[in-house]
């Protein structure tokens, strides 16, 4: 079954669109392909006021696009998932739903070391909605700019490692969630230095809505309620 899965990356540039890219081609089936959105939304989304406000531009790219068999917001928070599923009978799905679910299938606990504190608030929320705060034992920030860690410096990844010796020892975690998207060789590393699993969030998403695509499922899609005719008829 060829299924094409589209990426729409909002913090957008050539070279993390790339890196998603080699990260979902690790886990599709050969016959499958991705197809990444080079359209930028907006800058970046680092509160909840940006995650629940700047979404039309994600629906448009969605409505507009009639070739992709299903979606994947490249976000943490999970911005506009909800409101897409409305407008489209085509699987979606966000990062943090993604790396949530995976997590709650292979640990009883996990813990959550994201990029900036800004994205907690949204974080915890989106945790709450999906019923998973209880198995969420940290949610910590190493205080590095989303795009900052496509370069993956030295005192970056020092950071990264010193946050996990911590949440490790003091949370004691079944599995680690990093919410920085395309790091798949990172994530390898890391799950083989610690002996634990670390989530990344492009592979998850693009292994579960793959499978979520092939059993070709009716969605049911949003219709909108029939416009009222104010007025007595004649």
């Amino acid at each position: 079954m060829s299924i094409e899965i589209c990426i729409i990356n909002p913090y957008s540039t050539s070279k993390s669109n790339e890196k998603l890219k080699l990260c979902a081609l690790n886990v599709i089936d050969n016959n499958s392909s991705i197809y990444i959105n080079e359209e930028s939304c907006v800058d970046g989304y680092f509160n909840y006021q940006h995650e629940t406000t700047n979404i039309s531009n994600l629906i448009k790219q969605i409505e507009n696009n009639q070739s992709s068999d299903a979606f994947i917001i490249a976000s943490f928070d999970d911005v506009g998932v909800e409101t897409i599923r409305k407008v489209t009978s085509k699987p979606i799905i966000g990062l943090g739903e993604a790396a949530f679910y995976t997590a709650n299938i292979i640990a009883n606990k996990f813990s959550i070391i994201t990029n900036v504190s800004h994205s907690h608030e949204a974080l915890k929320n989106n945790l709450i909605k999906y019923d998973m705060d209880h198995k969420c034992v940290s949610l910590k920030s190493i205080e590095v700019p989303i795009l900052d860690m496509e370069t993956m410096s030295k005192s970056n990844i020092k950071k990264l490692e010193k946050e996990i010796h911590r949440t490790i020892s003091e949370d004691d975690p079944e599995a680690i969630i990093i919410t920085s998207a395309g790091i798949l060789n990172l994530s390898k590393d890391l799950s083989d230095k610690f002996n634990l699993p670390f989530i990344e969030g492009i592979t998850a998403a693009t292994a579960l809505i793959e499978n979520l695509t092939k059993l070709q499922l009716n969605i049911k899609k949003f219709v909108p309620k029939p416009i009222r005719n104010f007025g007595i008829p004649i």
